[in-house]
């Protein structure tokens, strides 16, 4: 029995033809007829309130009632299910079910039917045992001939299927059966749940915002306005802007309690899956998740039967549920998991080989660094940077360790600690220890899955505000990746990093992350310019490698800027050094990119598919560029109108990003592109939803080249008047008179037409440097540099961070606040993440006092 089955369910909005069909069934049973109804609906669409009214009606009226609900935590209990209907007051106990034969069981409850007409509720049926199940399907098979009914409710195809009374052995006409599926509520039902809520009609525009943000689930909905009641605000257009959060606030908090239901193994395969996607099958997934005893086939049905998971062959997880399942697991530890998965993933196992052949090309692989490159010889490069003798210069090792890594060649430069070492070194010191230092951190952020990431532990981070060129490029890609420091800021960082400096030594890496940095902050003429010396450099020294990851640089921002005939010359160069074998092996899927991108810019479609069956080695999946060819690969499905397979793309490339904590959208616009995906496959909530996330992370960002594409794309996922203001102040931003250099080129201000309706150049106030002024609820600014980051905290975030301040552990602020400690986690994490911290130390320290 559960608390509350007597009380029926203060309102079942558009739920009239399944309470008509309950109320039948009890009506029938009173009659001393049998019924079986399956409710079958995704988790808060009522399916629990529907079986509350039944068994509230049926006793009310006389009947027997048992009730059961299943559990994840109880799924593996043999008879769990049973035991807990024999244990109801109005059904007979039995000392062990599982001495009964299943027969025996069965007709333990048939003859309490003859003695008093029974209603047998199952709820959550998903989790029912196997034991369970098996007891079920074989009492539906002798249903009939008792005055019996039977309701049974949970996922779609949790539900056993048994047709009931067709067992030779019974005699009589089959039991009536009917099969339930519970669809969200329309907007009608939405506006009519509210009225209901606030004693009245709300407002339009309200009513509307809900039934998007809610997309339709009455469980949330119902959530949602409790937390507005219990926050004193009215059912107005202006709070209609605090929807979505809540929405999902509430959708994240659901999920997190279910996921703290589940078993270890439970959780390990689900994580599994939100870090391979769809690309992994079941006998990876259970590799990867090191299941034991638990078989994968069993696990995998269970997951699907919860909703947690979607796809039979290869299964996937919505996002919501891939971030709540990765919540309490360290950065290290997914980063560890995603490499593991991709390097299982059939479409990333490729043979072990160095380099890629050029895309378009026949041309063999890349062995590794060729013999007529001395500045990028891995074996002399390893030599020299790790070499006992104390006399080789540190400068040496340092433009040792420089090249090796614009080559490619991380692993090498990380092998056995070689850095920490050289650092360490008593030998080392001012100058060449600071871009030493710099240098550690860049390759840690690029591919932070690569061997010997724990050396990381023994390695000091770098000092704020940063010492030296070197550090200040890192500083602004580190910044400008994460979205954790404005535009302006940024900007001064990377020219600074460009600017000589006497006795501090010039880098290629670090030059080159300035110069990515300047073309993320809208900055693309001072990229350029910033690349040309790079590229001349690289050309004296004879470093073709250095040259070539120079060259994919620049490319990347000619294609950004829009000019596609610098971009053109500049990857076909690249193509030419990676066929004589001097290429980076972790450019190649940046490579592979840009050319696929180049050929959509272009409208060639099948040119682009061609480019994107490229090979990518194992090696490459671990770098920084591996998103950006996942985008590229997701923008062509979007192109040729494969939304399920640009969706799996995009949604790969989103947690890449996001695992590393790279959340700007000026790098890769992954949730525009996702939402259009979404969109494409009819999920207009689902599409709203990321596009949303996009606008905000891009306002969070504030340059008004992603603002304005995270526009362009809640104009076309949305509708109405959302849409119509969104298309508006797109044109505003990009059509402006000091447009954007990204969508200056004529070719993408017709795009910009044509998306927002405009006709000629809106003006607007000139362009403002910094963070995009919005609203703050959250009273807990980060400070990076002197400059606060304006990005948005929810109000759960912001009373999680309070509690923090106040010295609480993550399971008594889960106590306090009455979630689980999962949710804590996720709130903390996206803390964390907002405000550019680096964990509960550094978020305690930046809070500001209470007053």
């Amino acid at each position: 029995m559960i608390a509350g089955e007597d009380r029926a369910p203060d309102a079942l909005v558009e739920r009239d033809g399944e309470l008509e069909l309950l109320r039948e069934a009890v009506a029938d049973l009173l009659a001393g007829g049998s019924r079986v109804i399956t409710v079958e609906g995704a988790p808060g669409t009522g399916r629990s309130a529907l079986l509350r009214y039944a068994a509230a009606r049926a006793r009310a009226a006389g009947c027997a009632v048992a009730y059961a609900v299943g559990s994840p935590t109880e799924s593996a209990l043999p008879l769990g299910i049973v035991t807990q209907l024999l244990a109801g007051r109005d059904t007979p106990g039995a000392p062990d079910p599982a001495a009964l034969p299943l027969p025996a069981l069965c007709e333990l409850f048939l003859t309490a039917a003859r003695e008093r007409p029974l209603l047998l509720a199952v709820d959550d049926a998903q989790w029912a045992d196997a034991d369970s199940r098996r007891w079920l399907e074989a009492l539906l098979r002798r249903v009939r001939g008792a005055p019996l009914a039977i309701l049974v409710a949970g996922t779609r195809g949790a539900v056993p299927a048994t047709r009931p009374g067709t067992d030779g052995r019974a005699d009589g006409a089959p039991a009536p059966a009917a099969r339930v599926a519970l669809r969200p509520l329309t907007p009608p039902g939405v506006a009519a749940m509210l009225a209901a809520a606030f004693d009245g009609p709300v407002d339009p525009a309200f009513a509307s915002a809900a039934a998007e943000a809610c997309a339709g689930n009455p469980a949330v909905l119902r959530a949602v306005v409790d937390g507005i009641g219990a926050d004193g605000l009215e059912p107005s257009a202006h709070t209609a802007a605090e929807l979505p959060w809540r929405a999902a606030e509430s959708v994240g908090e659901r999920t997190a309690r279910l996921i703290d239901g589940l078993s270890a193994e439970h959780v390990r395969l689900l994580r599994a899956i939100a870090a391979g996607g769809p690309h992994l099958g079941p006998a990876a997934l259970g590799e990867l998740a090191g299941l034991r005893a638990l078989p994968v086939s069993r696990a995998l049905r269970l997951l699907a039967d919860t909703g947690l998971t979607e796809g039979a062959d290869t299964p996937r997880t919505p996002p919501d549920v891939a971030e709540a399942a990765l919540a309490g697991m360290t950065g290290p530890d997914r980063a560890t998991l995603r490499a593991r998965a991709a390097v299982l993933a059939p479409r990333a196992a490729v043979p072990a080989q160095p380099a890629a052949p050029p895309v378009g090309t026949g041309a063999p692989a890349d062995t590794g660094p060729s013999d007529d490159d001395p500045h990028c010889d891995e074996r002399a490069g390893w030599r020299l940077l790790d070499s006992p003798d104390d006399h080789v210069p540190a400068v040496d090792r340092l433009r040792a360790a420089d090249l090796l890594t614009t080559c490619g060649h991380e692993t090498t430069v990380r092998r056995g600690g070689a850095l920490p070492r050289t650092l360490a070194h008593p030998d080392t010191r001012g100058a060449e220890h600071d871009a030493l230092l710099a240098l550690h951190w860049l390759i840690e952020d690029a591919a932070p899955t690569e061997e010997n990431a724990d050396i990381a532990d023994h390695v000091p981070p770098l000092p704020v505000p940063p010492r030296g060129p070197a550090q200040e490029g890192v500083a602004a890609l580190r910044g400008a990746l994460a979205g954790s420091l404005p535009p302006a800021r940024v900007r001064g960082l990377a020219e600074a990093a460009l600017r000589p400096a006497p006795g501090h030594p010039q880098l290629f890496t670090t030059r080159l992350a300035a110069c990515y940095a300047l073309a993320l902050a809208d900055a693309h003429e001072d990229a350029a310019a910033g690349l040309d010396p790079i590229v001349a450099q690289a050309r004296a020294l004879g470093a073709r490698s250095a040259v070539a990851a120079t060259l994919a640089v620049r490319a990347t921002v000619a294609l950004r800027r829009g000019w596609l005939q610098e971009a053109e010359q500049d990857l076909a160069e690249v193509e030419r050094v990676a066929s004589h074998g001097s290429g980076s092996v972790k450019s190649v899927p940046l490579t592979a990119a840009l050319r696929i991108l180049l050929h959509l810019e272009r409208d060639e479609v099948d040119e682009a598919g061609r480019a994107a069956t490229a090979e990518v080695p194992v090696r490459a999946v671990s770098g920084m560029w591996w998103p950006t060819f996942l985008y590229a690969r997701g923008r062509l499905g979007l192109r040729t109108g494969d939304h399920e397979a640009a969706l799996s793309d995009l949604l790969e490339c989103g947690r890449g990003l996001l695992a590393r904590g790279w959340t700007n959208p000026s790098f890769v616009p992954w949730r525009s592109a996702a939402a259009l995906a979404r969109l494409g496959r009819g999920d207009r909530a689902g599409a709203t939803r990321l596009a949303a996330g996009e606008l905000a992370a891009a306002r969070a960002w504030g340059s008004a080249s992603a603002i304005g594409t995270a526009l362009l794309a809640v104009g076309r996922v949305t509708e109405g008047e959302r849409a119509r203001a969104a298309r508006g102040e797109a044109a505003r931003l990009l059509l402006r008179g000091d447009t954007p250099a990204e969508w200056s080129a004529p070719r993408r201000a017709r795009r910009v037409r044509a998306l927002t309706g405009a006709h000629g150049i809106p003006t607007t106030p000139s362009r403002t440097e910094g963070r995009t002024p919005g609203p703050l609820p959250g009273p807990f600014p980060a400070v990076h540099g002197g400059e606060p980051v304006r990005e948005e905290l929810t109000a759960a975030e912001t009373r999680a961070a309070g509690l923090v301040r106040e010295g609480m552990t993550n399971g008594a602020i889960a106590l306090r606040l009455g979630v689980s400690r999962r949710m804590v986690e996720m709130h903390l994490s996206r803390v964390y993440r907002k405000l550019g911290l680096s964990g509960r130390a550094d978020l305690s320290r930046h809070l500001p006092d209470k007053d």
